[in-house]
Protein backbone atom coordinates (compact mmCIF):
# COMPACT_ATOMS: atom_id res chain seq x y z
CA UNK A 1 0.00 0.00 0.00
CA UNK A 2 1.07 3.57 -0.54
CA UNK A 3 1.59 5.40 2.73
CA UNK A 4 0.48 8.74 1.37
CA UNK A 5 -2.87 7.60 -0.04
CA UNK A 6 -5.88 9.74 0.83
CA UNK A 7 -8.19 8.37 3.51
CA UNK A 8 -5.72 5.80 4.78
CA UNK A 9 -6.03 5.30 8.54
CA UNK A 10 -2.46 4.09 8.56
CA UNK A 11 -1.20 7.14 6.68
CA UNK A 12 -3.14 9.47 8.99
CA UNK A 13 -1.70 7.81 12.09
CA UNK A 14 1.84 8.04 10.76
CA UNK A 15 1.35 11.67 9.81
CA UNK A 16 -0.01 12.53 13.25
CA UNK A 17 2.69 10.82 15.32
CA UNK A 18 5.71 11.05 13.04
CA UNK A 19 5.06 13.80 10.47
CA UNK A 20 8.73 14.21 9.49
CA UNK A 21 9.22 10.50 8.87
CA UNK A 22 5.89 10.25 7.03
CA UNK A 23 6.89 13.14 4.80
CA UNK A 24 10.26 11.56 3.96
CA UNK A 25 8.61 8.24 3.16
CA UNK A 26 5.79 9.70 1.09
CA UNK A 27 7.79 12.15 -0.97
CA UNK A 28 11.32 10.80 -0.92
CA UNK A 29 12.74 8.48 -3.54
CA UNK A 30 13.10 5.41 -1.33
CA UNK A 31 13.48 1.85 -2.46
CA UNK A 32 11.76 -0.29 0.21
CA UNK A 33 13.89 -2.96 1.84
CA UNK A 34 13.20 -6.55 0.85
CA UNK A 35 14.45 -7.81 4.21
CA UNK A 36 11.80 -9.74 6.18
CA UNK A 37 11.60 -10.68 9.85
CA UNK A 38 12.71 -14.18 10.80
CA UNK A 39 10.09 -15.11 13.42
CA UNK A 40 12.07 -17.94 15.00
CA UNK A 41 15.22 -15.87 15.16
CA UNK A 42 13.39 -12.98 16.83
CA UNK A 43 11.71 -15.32 19.34
CA UNK A 44 15.11 -16.76 20.26
CA UNK A 45 16.52 -13.22 20.52
CA UNK A 46 13.73 -12.20 22.92
CA UNK A 47 14.29 -15.29 25.06
CA UNK A 48 17.89 -14.15 25.64
CA UNK A 49 16.91 -10.66 26.82
CA UNK A 50 16.91 -10.04 30.57
CA UNK A 51 14.52 -7.11 31.00
CA UNK A 52 13.80 -7.54 34.70
CA UNK A 53 14.16 -4.10 36.32
CA UNK A 54 14.46 -2.25 32.99
CA UNK A 55 12.23 0.81 32.56
CA UNK A 56 13.14 1.96 29.06
CA UNK A 57 14.28 -0.33 26.26
CA UNK A 58 15.96 1.03 23.15
CA UNK A 59 15.91 -1.33 20.17
CA UNK A 60 18.09 -0.65 17.16
CA UNK A 61 16.09 -1.82 14.20
CA UNK A 62 12.33 -1.74 13.73
CA UNK A 63 9.76 -4.43 13.08
CA UNK A 64 6.30 -5.66 14.01
CA UNK A 65 7.44 -9.07 15.26
CA UNK A 66 9.97 -7.44 17.57
CA UNK A 67 7.12 -5.39 19.02
CA UNK A 68 4.91 -8.47 19.42
CA UNK A 69 7.67 -10.26 21.34
CA UNK A 70 8.09 -7.28 23.67
CA UNK A 71 4.43 -6.32 24.09
CA UNK A 72 3.80 -8.40 27.22
CA UNK A 73 6.84 -6.92 28.96
CA UNK A 74 5.72 -3.44 27.94
CA UNK A 75 2.16 -3.87 29.22
CA UNK A 76 3.24 -5.09 32.67
CA UNK A 77 3.90 -1.47 33.72
CA UNK A 78 2.49 1.67 32.12
CA UNK A 79 5.72 3.54 32.88
CA UNK A 80 7.77 1.27 30.62
CA UNK A 81 8.81 2.56 27.24
CA UNK A 82 9.98 0.91 24.04
CA UNK A 83 11.92 3.14 21.66
CA UNK A 84 12.84 1.90 18.19
CA UNK A 85 15.96 3.52 16.73
CA UNK A 86 16.57 3.19 13.01
CA UNK A 87 19.08 4.97 10.77
CA UNK A 88 18.00 3.28 7.52
CA UNK A 89 14.93 5.00 6.08
CA UNK A 90 14.30 2.09 3.74
CA UNK A 91 13.72 -0.16 6.75
CA UNK A 92 11.20 2.30 8.20
CA UNK A 93 9.52 2.63 4.79
CA UNK A 94 9.07 -1.15 4.51
CA UNK A 95 7.70 -1.29 8.05
CA UNK A 96 5.37 1.68 7.52
CA UNK A 97 3.75 0.05 4.51
CA UNK A 98 2.46 -2.90 6.54
CA UNK A 99 -0.93 -2.84 8.24
CA UNK A 100 0.75 -4.33 11.32
CA UNK A 101 2.66 -1.08 11.88
CA UNK A 102 -0.62 0.64 12.84
CA UNK A 103 -0.75 -1.21 16.18
CA UNK A 104 2.88 -0.35 16.90
CA UNK A 105 2.67 3.38 16.25
CA UNK A 106 -0.71 3.62 18.00
CA UNK A 107 0.78 2.29 21.25
CA UNK A 108 1.54 5.31 23.51
CA UNK A 109 4.33 3.34 25.19
CA UNK A 110 6.16 2.91 21.89
CA UNK A 111 8.22 5.56 20.11
CA UNK A 112 10.16 5.54 16.85
CA UNK A 113 13.21 7.68 16.19
CA UNK A 114 15.06 8.10 12.93
CA UNK A 115 18.73 8.52 13.82
CA UNK A 116 21.61 9.71 11.70
CA UNK A 117 25.12 8.29 11.93
CA UNK A 118 26.74 11.72 11.70
CA UNK A 119 28.45 14.20 14.01
CA UNK A 120 25.00 15.07 15.34
CA UNK A 121 24.37 11.50 16.54
CA UNK A 122 25.53 12.12 20.13
CA UNK A 123 23.31 15.20 20.41
CA UNK A 124 20.35 13.25 19.03
CA UNK A 125 20.86 10.44 21.53
CA UNK A 126 21.23 12.92 24.39
CA UNK A 127 17.85 14.43 23.47
CA UNK A 128 16.27 10.97 23.66
CA UNK A 129 17.79 10.28 27.08
CA UNK A 130 16.41 13.61 28.29
CA UNK A 131 12.95 12.78 26.91
CA UNK A 132 12.77 9.37 28.59
CA UNK A 133 14.67 9.74 31.87
CA UNK A 134 15.53 6.61 33.87
CA UNK A 135 18.66 5.13 35.46
CA UNK A 136 17.59 1.66 34.29
CA UNK A 137 17.66 1.40 30.56
CA UNK A 138 18.97 -1.15 28.12
CA UNK A 139 20.08 -0.79 24.52
CA UNK A 140 19.78 -3.84 22.29
CA UNK A 141 19.73 -4.53 18.56
CA UNK A 142 17.48 -6.77 16.53
CA UNK A 143 19.26 -9.80 15.07
CA UNK A 144 19.34 -8.21 11.61
CA UNK A 145 20.71 -4.92 12.92
CA UNK A 146 23.36 -6.70 15.00
CA UNK A 147 24.65 -8.62 12.03
CA UNK A 148 24.77 -5.75 9.55
CA UNK A 149 25.73 -2.78 11.70
CA UNK A 150 27.53 -4.16 14.76
CA UNK A 151 30.01 -1.26 15.09
CA UNK A 152 27.21 1.33 15.00
CA UNK A 153 25.33 -0.61 17.68
CA UNK A 154 28.35 -0.64 20.02
CA UNK A 155 28.87 3.08 19.49
CA UNK A 156 25.23 3.92 20.16
CA UNK A 157 24.92 1.66 23.20
CA UNK A 158 27.94 3.09 25.01
CA UNK A 159 26.98 6.66 24.12
CA UNK A 160 23.46 6.17 25.49
CA UNK A 161 24.64 4.48 28.69
CA UNK A 162 27.06 7.34 29.32
CA UNK A 163 24.45 10.00 28.59
CA UNK A 164 22.01 8.16 30.82
CA UNK A 165 24.50 8.10 33.70
CA UNK A 166 25.07 11.85 33.42
CA UNK A 167 21.40 12.66 32.92
CA UNK A 168 20.33 10.50 35.83
CA UNK A 169 22.86 12.14 38.16
CA UNK A 170 21.60 15.61 37.25
CA UNK A 171 17.94 14.61 37.46
CA UNK A 172 18.32 12.76 40.75
CA UNK A 173 20.07 15.70 42.40
CA UNK A 174 17.21 17.97 41.31
CA UNK A 175 14.33 15.65 42.27
CA UNK A 176 15.93 14.61 45.55
CA UNK A 177 17.84 17.80 46.26
CA UNK A 178 16.19 17.96 49.69
CA UNK A 179 18.24 14.90 50.69
CA UNK A 180 21.48 16.56 49.58
CA UNK A 181 20.40 19.76 51.32
CA UNK A 182 20.32 17.90 54.63
CA UNK A 183 24.09 17.46 54.38
CA UNK A 184 24.74 20.93 52.98
CA UNK A 185 22.82 22.72 55.73
CA UNK A 186 24.47 20.64 58.45
CA UNK A 187 27.94 21.49 57.12
CA UNK A 188 27.51 25.27 56.76
CA UNK A 189 28.39 25.73 60.43
CA UNK A 190 31.85 24.31 59.74
CA UNK A 191 32.77 27.22 57.49
CA UNK A 192 33.84 29.62 60.29
CA UNK A 193 36.27 26.98 61.57
CA UNK A 194 37.60 25.82 58.19
CA UNK A 195 40.44 26.85 55.94
CA UNK A 196 39.55 27.73 52.34
CA UNK A 197 41.10 24.98 50.20
CA UNK A 198 40.85 27.11 47.03
CA UNK A 199 43.41 29.40 48.63
CA UNK A 200 46.06 26.75 47.98
CA UNK A 201 46.19 27.88 44.35
CA UNK A 202 49.79 27.84 43.04
CA UNK A 203 51.22 27.26 46.54
CA UNK A 204 53.04 24.07 45.49
CA UNK A 205 54.35 24.91 42.04
CA UNK A 206 56.32 22.08 40.43
CA UNK A 207 56.06 19.84 43.48
CA UNK A 208 55.20 16.28 42.35
CA UNK A 209 51.76 15.11 43.44
CA UNK A 210 50.68 11.48 43.67
CA UNK A 211 46.93 11.10 43.38
CA UNK A 212 45.99 7.72 44.80
CA UNK A 213 42.93 5.68 44.04
CA UNK A 214 41.74 2.63 45.95
CA UNK A 215 42.12 0.17 43.07
CA UNK A 216 43.74 -3.22 43.69
CA UNK A 217 46.98 -2.07 41.99
CA UNK A 218 47.56 0.39 44.85
CA UNK A 219 48.85 -2.42 47.10
CA UNK A 220 52.21 -3.10 45.39
CA UNK A 221 53.07 0.62 45.49
CA UNK A 222 52.76 0.94 49.28
CA UNK A 223 56.44 0.24 50.09
CA UNK A 224 57.58 2.97 47.69
CA UNK A 225 54.92 5.42 48.88
CA UNK A 226 56.31 5.10 52.41
CA UNK A 227 59.58 6.59 51.17
CA UNK A 228 57.97 9.64 49.53
CA UNK A 229 56.52 11.66 52.42
CA UNK A 230 59.11 14.40 51.85
CA UNK A 231 59.43 14.13 48.06
CA UNK A 232 55.86 14.19 46.69
CA UNK A 233 52.49 15.37 47.92
CA UNK A 234 50.26 12.36 48.45
CA UNK A 235 46.58 13.20 47.99
CA UNK A 236 43.78 10.68 48.47
CA UNK A 237 40.02 10.73 48.72
CA UNK A 238 37.32 8.61 50.34
CA UNK A 239 38.08 4.94 50.70
CA UNK A 240 41.69 5.42 49.50
CA UNK A 241 42.50 7.18 52.77
CA UNK A 242 41.64 3.95 54.60
CA UNK A 243 43.64 1.83 52.14
CA UNK A 244 46.73 3.99 52.63
CA UNK A 245 46.59 4.86 56.32
CA UNK A 246 45.92 1.28 57.38
CA UNK A 247 49.12 0.33 55.53
CA UNK A 248 51.16 3.06 57.25
CA UNK A 249 50.92 5.80 54.58
CA UNK A 250 49.29 9.01 55.78
CA UNK A 251 48.29 11.31 52.89
CA UNK A 252 49.40 14.93 53.05
CA UNK A 253 45.85 15.91 52.10
CA UNK A 254 42.67 13.83 52.34
CA UNK A 255 39.40 14.64 50.62
CA UNK A 256 35.75 13.61 50.90
CA UNK A 257 32.74 14.60 48.78
CA UNK A 258 30.39 11.61 48.80
CA UNK A 259 26.99 12.46 50.36
CA UNK A 260 26.06 8.84 51.07
CA UNK A 261 26.27 7.10 54.48
CA UNK A 262 28.74 4.60 53.00
CA UNK A 263 31.38 7.34 53.01
CA UNK A 264 31.38 7.32 56.81
CA UNK A 265 31.56 3.51 56.86
CA UNK A 266 34.68 3.63 54.67
CA UNK A 267 36.37 6.45 56.59
CA UNK A 268 35.70 5.36 60.14
CA UNK A 269 38.48 2.76 59.87
CA UNK A 270 41.20 5.25 58.83
CA UNK A 271 44.37 5.85 60.85
CA UNK A 272 45.15 9.41 59.76
CA UNK A 273 43.67 11.49 62.56
CA UNK A 274 45.67 14.72 62.13
CA UNK A 275 45.63 14.77 58.31
CA UNK A 276 44.37 17.99 56.65
CA UNK A 277 40.91 17.04 55.41
CA UNK A 278 39.35 18.85 52.44
CA UNK A 279 35.58 18.54 52.12
CA UNK A 280 32.72 19.54 49.87
CA UNK A 281 29.57 20.74 51.57
CA UNK A 282 27.60 17.80 50.17
CA UNK A 283 29.62 15.29 52.19
CA UNK A 284 27.98 13.00 54.76
CA UNK A 285 28.43 15.02 58.03
CA UNK A 286 29.40 11.95 60.08
CA UNK A 287 32.77 11.80 58.28
CA UNK A 288 34.03 14.65 60.46
CA UNK A 289 34.04 12.21 63.38
CA UNK A 290 36.71 10.09 61.70
CA UNK A 291 39.62 12.50 62.17
CA UNK A 292 40.62 15.73 63.92
CA UNK A 293 41.42 17.79 60.85
CA UNK A 294 42.21 20.60 60.20
CA UNK A 295 39.23 20.77 57.83
CA UNK A 296 39.22 22.72 54.60
CA UNK A 297 36.18 23.77 52.57
CA UNK A 298 36.45 23.32 48.79
CA UNK A 299 34.47 25.59 46.45
CA UNK A 300 33.75 23.29 43.52
CA UNK A 301 30.11 23.60 42.38
CA UNK A 302 29.30 20.18 43.91
CA UNK A 303 26.84 21.35 46.57
CA UNK A 304 24.10 22.52 44.24
CA UNK A 305 22.15 25.80 44.30
CA UNK A 306 21.85 25.80 48.11
CA UNK A 307 25.63 25.86 48.51
CA UNK A 308 25.96 28.48 45.76
CA UNK A 309 23.37 30.72 47.44
CA UNK A 310 25.11 30.64 50.82
CA UNK A 311 28.54 31.16 49.23
CA UNK A 312 27.23 34.34 47.62
CA UNK A 313 25.46 35.47 50.79
CA UNK A 314 28.60 34.94 52.90
CA UNK A 315 31.01 36.38 50.31
CA UNK A 316 32.92 33.19 49.57
CA UNK A 317 34.30 33.55 46.08
CA UNK A 318 37.10 32.03 44.06
CA UNK A 319 37.61 30.18 40.83
CA UNK A 320 35.95 26.79 41.45
CA UNK A 321 38.13 23.70 41.48
CA UNK A 322 37.27 21.08 38.85
CA UNK A 323 34.85 23.16 36.79
CA UNK A 324 36.58 21.95 33.61
CA UNK A 325 36.46 18.25 34.51
CA UNK A 326 33.23 17.91 32.57
CA UNK A 327 29.88 16.28 33.42
CA UNK A 328 31.25 12.71 33.43
CA UNK A 329 33.49 13.32 36.47
CA UNK A 330 31.70 11.70 39.38
CA UNK A 331 34.52 10.64 41.70
CA UNK A 332 36.46 12.29 44.48
CA UNK A 333 39.63 11.09 42.74
CA UNK A 334 38.94 13.30 39.73
CA UNK A 335 38.43 16.26 42.07
CA UNK A 336 41.70 15.44 43.87
CA UNK A 337 43.49 15.63 40.50
CA UNK A 338 41.90 19.03 39.84
CA UNK A 339 42.96 20.29 43.29
CA UNK A 340 46.56 19.20 42.68
CA UNK A 341 46.59 21.03 39.35
CA UNK A 342 45.13 24.12 41.04
CA UNK A 343 47.91 23.93 43.63
CA UNK A 344 50.47 24.08 40.81
CA UNK A 345 51.77 20.54 41.31
CA UNK A 346 53.76 19.02 38.46
CA UNK A 347 53.90 16.21 37.48
CA UNK A 348 50.56 14.68 38.46
CA UNK A 349 51.18 11.00 39.15
CA UNK A 350 48.15 8.70 39.02
CA UNK A 351 48.47 5.64 41.25
CA UNK A 352 45.93 2.91 42.01
CA UNK A 353 43.29 4.42 39.74
CA UNK A 354 42.53 1.08 38.08
CA UNK A 355 38.99 1.81 36.88
CA UNK A 356 38.67 -1.93 36.43
CA UNK A 357 38.20 -5.09 38.48
CA UNK A 358 41.90 -5.93 38.65
CA UNK A 359 42.18 -9.54 39.79
CA UNK A 360 38.37 -9.48 40.11
CA UNK A 361 38.70 -7.21 43.14
CA UNK A 362 37.01 -3.89 43.76
CA UNK A 363 39.45 -2.27 46.20
CA UNK A 364 42.99 -2.48 47.47
CA UNK A 365 43.62 -4.16 50.82
CA UNK A 366 42.60 -2.14 53.88
CA UNK A 367 39.32 -0.70 52.62
CA UNK A 368 37.01 -3.56 53.59
CA UNK A 369 37.40 -7.13 54.85
CA UNK A 370 36.94 -8.55 51.36
CA UNK A 371 36.70 -6.75 48.03
CA UNK A 372 36.38 -9.78 45.78
CA UNK A 373 33.67 -9.50 43.15
CA UNK A 374 31.83 -12.20 41.25
CA UNK A 375 31.18 -11.84 37.54
CA UNK A 376 27.70 -13.36 37.65
CA UNK A 377 26.65 -10.92 40.34
CA UNK A 378 28.02 -7.69 38.86
CA UNK A 379 26.76 -8.54 35.37
CA UNK A 380 23.17 -8.40 36.69
CA UNK A 381 23.36 -4.68 37.46
CA UNK A 382 20.65 -2.68 35.68
CA UNK A 383 21.73 0.91 36.36
CA UNK A 384 23.37 2.46 33.32
CA UNK A 385 26.41 3.77 35.19
CA UNK A 386 27.06 0.35 36.75
CA UNK A 387 26.78 -1.72 33.55
CA UNK A 388 29.64 -4.16 33.06
CA UNK A 389 31.89 -3.74 30.02
CA UNK A 390 35.00 -5.46 28.64
CA UNK A 391 37.76 -3.22 27.33
CA UNK A 392 41.41 -3.51 26.44
CA UNK A 393 43.50 -2.45 29.43
CA UNK A 394 46.99 -1.04 29.99
CA UNK A 395 48.72 -4.40 29.56
CA UNK A 396 46.90 -5.06 26.29
CA UNK A 397 44.67 -7.70 27.83
CA UNK A 398 40.90 -7.47 28.25
CA UNK A 399 39.67 -6.15 31.60
CA UNK A 400 36.26 -5.92 33.22
CA UNK A 401 35.21 -2.35 33.83
CA UNK A 402 32.02 -0.32 34.30
CA UNK A 403 30.37 2.43 32.28
CA UNK A 404 31.13 4.97 35.04
CA UNK A 405 34.81 3.99 34.98
CA UNK A 406 35.02 4.36 31.21
CA UNK A 407 33.53 7.82 31.71
CA UNK A 408 36.04 8.70 34.43
CA UNK A 409 38.98 7.52 32.33
CA UNK A 410 37.71 9.66 29.48
CA UNK A 411 37.18 12.78 31.57
CA UNK A 412 40.64 12.52 33.20
CA UNK A 413 42.22 12.05 29.76
CA UNK A 414 40.41 15.13 28.44
CA UNK A 415 41.34 17.11 31.56
CA UNK A 416 45.01 16.22 31.10
CA UNK A 417 44.81 17.38 27.48
CA UNK A 418 43.28 20.71 28.55
CA UNK A 419 46.09 21.20 31.08
CA UNK A 420 48.87 20.29 28.69
CA UNK A 421 51.38 22.47 30.57
CA UNK A 422 51.19 19.93 33.41
CA UNK A 423 52.66 16.46 32.93
CA UNK A 424 50.39 13.52 33.77
CA UNK A 425 51.81 10.04 34.35
CA UNK A 426 49.98 6.82 35.21
CA UNK A 427 52.04 4.42 37.33
CA UNK A 428 49.46 1.66 37.75
CA UNK A 429 50.56 -1.31 35.68
CA UNK A 430 47.07 -2.78 35.58
CA UNK A 431 43.59 -1.48 34.89
CA UNK A 432 41.87 0.50 32.16
CA UNK A 433 44.39 3.30 31.68
CA UNK A 434 43.97 6.77 30.20
CA UNK A 435 44.13 7.83 26.57
CA UNK A 436 47.06 10.18 25.97
CA UNK A 437 48.60 9.68 29.44
CA UNK A 438 51.92 7.82 29.52
CA UNK A 439 52.33 4.66 31.61
CA UNK A 440 55.52 4.27 33.63
CA UNK A 441 56.55 2.36 36.73
CA UNK A 442 56.46 4.25 40.03
CA UNK A 443 60.15 3.55 40.61
CA UNK A 444 61.02 5.15 37.27
CA UNK A 445 58.89 8.20 38.02
CA UNK A 446 60.51 8.59 41.44
CA UNK A 447 63.95 8.52 39.85
CA UNK A 448 62.98 11.06 37.18
CA UNK A 449 60.81 13.50 39.16
CA UNK A 450 61.10 13.00 42.94
CA UNK A 451 64.72 13.74 43.74
CA UNK A 452 64.17 17.02 45.63
CA UNK A 453 63.31 16.83 49.34
CA UNK A 454 60.84 19.09 51.19
CA UNK A 455 59.30 19.23 54.64
CA UNK A 456 55.90 18.80 53.02
CA UNK A 457 53.77 18.31 56.13
CA UNK A 458 55.08 21.52 57.69
CA UNK A 459 54.68 23.29 54.35
CA UNK A 460 51.04 22.21 54.04
CA UNK A 461 50.39 23.19 57.66
CA UNK A 462 51.91 26.65 57.16
CA UNK A 463 49.89 27.33 54.02
CA UNK A 464 46.53 26.38 55.45
CA UNK A 465 47.10 28.68 58.43
CA UNK A 466 47.03 31.59 55.98
CA UNK A 467 43.70 30.81 54.33
CA UNK A 468 41.10 30.57 57.08
CA UNK A 469 37.55 31.73 56.32
CA UNK A 470 37.86 34.35 59.05
CA UNK A 471 35.22 36.68 57.59
CA UNK A 472 32.54 33.96 57.85
CA UNK A 473 31.23 34.12 61.41
CA UNK A 474 28.88 31.77 63.16
CA UNK A 475 26.47 34.69 63.61
CA UNK A 476 26.34 35.37 59.84
CA UNK A 477 25.73 31.71 59.09
CA UNK A 478 22.87 31.53 61.58
CA UNK A 479 21.32 34.77 60.27
CA UNK A 480 21.19 33.35 56.75
CA UNK A 481 19.79 30.03 57.93
CA UNK A 482 17.06 31.86 59.87
CA UNK A 483 16.16 34.01 56.83
CA UNK A 484 15.97 30.90 54.69
CA UNK A 485 13.67 29.26 57.22
CA UNK A 486 11.21 32.16 56.93
CA UNK A 487 11.35 32.09 53.14
CA UNK A 488 10.67 28.35 53.08
CA UNK A 489 7.61 28.88 55.26
CA UNK A 490 6.36 31.42 52.70
CA UNK A 491 6.94 28.90 49.90
CA UNK A 492 4.87 26.35 51.79
CA UNK A 493 1.95 28.78 52.05
CA UNK A 494 2.17 29.62 48.34
CA UNK A 495 2.32 25.93 47.49
CA UNK A 496 -0.82 25.23 49.53
CA UNK A 497 -2.65 28.06 47.74
CA UNK A 498 -1.60 26.66 44.38
CA UNK A 499 -2.90 23.19 45.27
CA UNK A 500 -6.22 24.67 46.45
CA UNK A 501 -6.61 26.49 43.12
CA UNK A 502 -5.78 23.32 41.17
CA UNK A 503 -8.29 21.27 43.18
CA UNK A 504 -10.95 23.88 42.40
CA UNK A 505 -10.21 23.45 38.70
CA UNK A 506 -10.31 19.67 39.02
CA UNK A 507 -13.89 19.75 40.35
CA UNK A 508 -15.11 22.44 37.95
CA UNK A 509 -18.06 21.61 35.70
CA UNK A 510 -16.83 24.13 33.11
CA UNK A 511 -13.20 23.12 32.74
CA UNK A 512 -13.11 23.74 28.98
CA UNK A 513 -14.41 27.29 29.38
CA UNK A 514 -11.98 28.33 32.13
CA UNK A 515 -8.59 29.93 31.41
CA UNK A 516 -5.71 27.64 32.33
CA UNK A 517 -3.51 28.63 34.01
CA UNK A 518 -5.73 31.07 35.88
CA UNK A 519 -4.56 34.56 36.80
CA UNK A 520 -4.17 33.46 40.41
CA UNK A 521 -1.97 30.53 39.38
CA UNK A 522 0.27 32.85 37.38
CA UNK A 523 0.65 35.28 40.31
CA UNK A 524 1.36 32.44 42.74
CA UNK A 525 4.02 31.08 40.38
CA UNK A 526 5.67 34.52 40.14
CA UNK A 527 5.61 35.00 43.94
CA UNK A 528 7.02 31.50 44.42
CA UNK A 529 9.96 32.12 42.10
CA UNK A 530 10.77 35.51 43.67
CA UNK A 531 11.39 34.01 47.11
CA UNK A 532 14.98 33.59 48.32
CA UNK A 533 14.29 29.96 49.11
CA UNK A 534 13.36 29.29 45.50
CA UNK A 535 16.80 30.43 44.33
CA UNK A 536 18.40 28.42 47.11
CA UNK A 537 16.49 25.15 46.82
CA UNK A 538 14.27 24.95 43.73
CA UNK A 539 15.70 26.51 40.53
CA UNK A 540 16.16 23.09 38.86
CA UNK A 541 13.29 21.19 40.46
CA UNK A 542 10.49 22.35 38.13
CA UNK A 543 12.22 21.35 34.87
CA UNK A 544 13.31 18.03 36.41
CA UNK A 545 9.76 17.23 37.50
CA UNK A 546 8.42 18.13 34.05
CA UNK A 547 10.98 15.78 32.53
CA UNK A 548 9.81 12.89 34.70
CA UNK A 549 6.12 13.71 34.28
CA UNK A 550 6.48 13.66 30.50
CA UNK A 551 6.91 9.90 30.88
CA UNK A 552 4.73 9.10 33.89
CA UNK A 553 1.91 11.56 33.09
CA UNK A 554 1.94 12.04 29.29
CA UNK A 555 -0.54 14.49 27.79
CA UNK A 556 -2.82 13.85 24.78
CA UNK A 557 -1.86 15.46 21.48
CA UNK A 558 -5.15 17.37 21.23
CA UNK A 559 -4.53 20.40 23.45
CA UNK A 560 -8.12 21.62 23.02
CA UNK A 561 -9.78 18.46 24.36
CA UNK A 562 -11.35 18.00 27.78
CA UNK A 563 -9.14 14.95 28.35
CA UNK A 564 -6.03 17.09 27.83
CA UNK A 565 -7.17 19.56 30.49
CA UNK A 566 -8.07 16.84 32.98
CA UNK A 567 -4.70 15.18 32.61
CA UNK A 568 -2.88 18.50 32.79
CA UNK A 569 -4.61 19.33 36.09
CA UNK A 570 -3.70 15.91 37.52
CA UNK A 571 -0.14 16.38 36.36
CA UNK A 572 0.14 19.83 37.95
CA UNK A 573 -1.31 18.54 41.21
CA UNK A 574 1.27 15.72 41.22
CA UNK A 575 4.03 18.24 40.57
CA UNK A 576 3.05 20.66 43.32
CA UNK A 577 2.44 17.87 45.82
CA UNK A 578 6.01 16.70 45.24
CA UNK A 579 7.29 20.27 45.71
CA UNK A 580 5.29 20.54 48.94
CA UNK A 581 6.90 17.39 50.33
CA UNK A 582 10.32 18.77 49.47
CA UNK A 583 9.58 22.05 51.26
CA UNK A 584 8.45 20.23 54.39
CA UNK A 585 11.61 18.10 54.36
CA UNK A 586 13.84 21.14 53.90
CA UNK A 587 12.07 22.98 56.72
CA UNK A 588 12.80 20.05 59.03
CA UNK A 589 16.48 20.05 57.99
CA UNK A 590 16.83 23.80 58.42
CA UNK A 591 15.18 23.57 61.84
CA UNK A 592 17.80 20.98 62.81
CA UNK A 593 20.57 23.25 61.51
CA UNK A 594 19.30 26.03 63.78
CA UNK A 595 19.57 23.91 66.91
Amino acid sequence: MELGCVGSELAAEWMERYPEIAFLISYGEIVPSSQSEDLQEIAAWRAELDLEGIDVLYVLGVGNQVYQELKCWLQEKKERMLIFLEEDLTQISSFAQTEASLEVISDPQVHLQLIQNTKALASQLKTLIHAFPTPRLEVVATPAFSQERASLFKKIRLTMLRECAVGDAVLTEALYSHQLVENVLANFKRWPHSFFANGLKDKFKNVPAIICGAGPSLGPSIPLLKTLSDRALIIAGGSTIAALSNQGVVPHIGMALDPNPEEYSRLRVISAYEMPFVYGNRVQPDVFQTCNGPFGYLHSFTGGPCEAYFEKALDISAEPVGADLGPEAFSVTAMAIALAVKMGCNPIILNGIDLAYTGMKRYAEGVMPSSKVFLQEISQEKRASEKLLRRKGIAGTMVYTLVKWVMESSCISKYAKIHSDTQFINVSQEGLGFKGIANKSLSQVIEEHCSAAYDLRSWVHAEIQQINLSHVTQEKVEENISAMQMSLSTLLSLCDEMLEELEAFKTSDHLLERTLPSGKMTLLQIDFEEEKAFECFFPHVGPALDQMLNRTHPLPLDRESLEYRKRLIERLITKWEHVRKMIIKELSYINQAEL
